[in-house]
């Protein structure tokens, strides 16, 4: 048997928060015997299991009518070894079986005409028999029990025969879905399943694990939840449902919320369909259909409102996150619209209104002094001042977005190290376009002390303390600028520039060629190398001023 264990849900509290991080759902199988009795005084004979394992051992005839046997017709041979083993009754009902199971794909379809032609016209219980075994090694369980059936009802002489060869292939096909399983191949399990209960159809366990099966490959339906919770076993529900949650399941997703919400329209509430709604709800969740999560997750009830509070919540965590990020970029309506839409998935949240608020009142500090008095209140957090400083950047009001950022910077424990470095750039920007060289020299320092390689930030920080004459500094910037990726000819040049003002003139003119030789059209090389190589000749006495 195989059984479907959710070790990740203890509750259905843990539903949601699985679905959001990783699947940690797993299979096993585990195999059952069962020994069942002969007929007769033979009991304690094994099950014996179909096709497959009926051949490992079969009784040899005597050479003379091994060779008398070997001239027959194949239902002749049947015949035969059917009245040699029934004269004795009862005695050896395996070996009969085992005899009937040996023949080949020819012979039992000649075998299965000839005992029909018979049966017609001479019932027996002993022909029925035959013919369920023959049609059971085809894999025609329907005709198998059929004929097991026929032979039941002229005598029930033969029935614990019957009852171990119909759970010989039960037990084989429940083995062979096992190992699909196991392997996630859920369409096969489930076609196998479904021959292992045309085989013994009155064992509920296999038809729940059938259906278990089915939703596994296909995706439920309702009347598949409502089997699957009236038996108390809805955990194959939730497997599938975090197994949907994946990225790439979202065609699967789309048709069984499709096909889950046109079963839900218009039916009468059974047991079931709260969780049907609940699992509808979700996948809207997942696809981001916020207003159809909001009318499956009503219709879930009552006794799914702490799965779906948590689910609502989340959702408008990020619709709110979504607006505030629109908002930094001046995309005032789109921002707006969020918080709408965050307000109907969880209404009346304290955190959605007031950022409503927020928007409406930073738009409205249009001047420095207006910023200067929002700042001064000390009303907004580390969050809504990144955000702000972030919209007042994206429309270049520069001095603005710099005292916001020198505001987010008083305490940069609370800073996260993104929203630090964002500070920090801005700052940067702001601090350059007023001239103040040793603030952006300050900012340059605390942002690349984060130990990150930012090749453009170590050539400004060069840019800045080559004009303050900081030669050895600049010249160090510009190597890790280089080590961390930037092979440009202006870098080149830049370090050619701290050579001259080193009065490292051969250096100068070697930076300076290779810079020619990367770009000969480069005129800034050109010059440069030509003043170098003047320059040498001066240090040499070769050229007087």
């Amino acid at each position: 048997m195989f059984e479907i264990s959710c070790s990740g849900i203890r509750s259905r509290k843990a539903i949601v928060s699985n679905l959001l991080s990783s699947n940690n759902i797993k299979y096993y199988g585990c195999g059952r015997t069962r020994k069942l009795g002969g007929c007769g005084s033979n009991g304690g004979i094994n099950l014996l299991s179909p096709v497959i394992r009926i051949r490992q051992a079969v009784l040899g005839l005597s050479a003379m009518a091994s060779a008398m046997v070997s001239a027959m017709a194949p239902a002749m041979v049947l015949v035969m070894v059917l009245a040699v083993t029934l004269v004795a009754g009862c005695a050896a009902p395996v070996d009969r079986t085992r005899q009937l199971l040996e023949l080949d794909l020819a012979s039992r379809r000649g075998a299965i005409e000839s005992l029909e032609k018979k049966q017609a016209n001479h019932p027996e219980p002993w022909q029925a028999y035959s013919l369920g075994v023959l049609y059971g090694a085809d894999g025609h369980y329907d005709d198998m029990n059929n004929w097991f059936q026929v032979c039941h009802k002229m005598s029930t002489e033969l029935d614990r025969d019957i009852e171990n060869v119909r759970l010989g292939y039960w037990r084989d096909e429940s083995k062979t879905a096992d190992k699909a399983a196991a392997q996630g191949d859920w369409v096969l399990a489930a076609t196998h399943l479904e021959k292992a209960l045309a085989a013994t159809p009155e064992k509920k366990e296999t038809r729940l694990r059938w259906l278990e099966a089915r939703l596994m490959a296909f995706g439920p339906g309702l009347e598949e939840i409502r089997t699957l919770v009236t038996a108390e076993r809805p955990e194959a529900v939730y497997r599938w449902l975090e197994m949907a949650a994946a990225p790439d399941q979202s065609n699967v997703r789309l048709e069984v919320r499709v096909r889950l919400g046109s079963q839900l329209t218009g039916t009468n509430q059974e047991s079931g369909d709260e969780l049907a709604a609940y699992v509808a709800g979700e996948l809207c969740r997942l696809d981001g259909d916020w207003t159809s999560m909001d009318k499956y997750f009503r219709q879930a009830g009552i006794s799914w409102r702490e799965e779906t509070g948590l689910a609502r919540s989340q959702v408008a965590n990020g619709l709110l996150q979504q607006a505030l990020t629109r908002w930094s970029v001046n995309q005032v309506p789109a921002a707006l619209a969020k918080l709408d839409t965050a307000n109907m998935v969880d209404p009346d949240r304290a955190d959605v209104f007031q950022a409503r608020r927020n928007m409406m009142a930073l738009n409205r500090a249009q001047t420095n002094s207006q910023v200067t008095q929002i700042l001064s209140t000390g009303d907004l957090d580390q969050r809504w001042l990144t955000f702000w400083m972030s919209r007042l950047y994206a429309t270049n009001r520069l001095q603005d977005a710099g005292m916001v950022a020198e505001e987010l910077l008083r305490r940069p424990e609370l800073l996260s190290s993104y929203e630090k470095s964002q500070a920090l750039r801005v700052h940067l920007a702001y601090s350059r376009s007023i001239g103040n060289l040793d603030q952006t020299r300050d900012d340059l320092r605390e942002l690349l002390a984060s130990g990150k390689e930012l090749p453009a930030e170590a050539v400004i920080l060069g840019d800045v303390l080559l004009a303050q004459s900081h030669y050895e500094e600049a010249r160090h910037w510009y190597n890790k600028a280089q080590l961390w990726g930037d092979n440009s000819v202006s870098l080149i040049l830049k370090k050619a520039r701290v050579a001259f003002s080193q009065e490292q003139f051969k250096e100068m003119e070697l930076l300076a060629t290779v810079a020619t030789e990367r770009e000969p059209d480069n005129a800034d090389a050109q010059r440069m190398l030509a003043q170098a190589q003047v320059l040498i000749l001066e240090d040499d006495g070769e050229v007087r001023p």
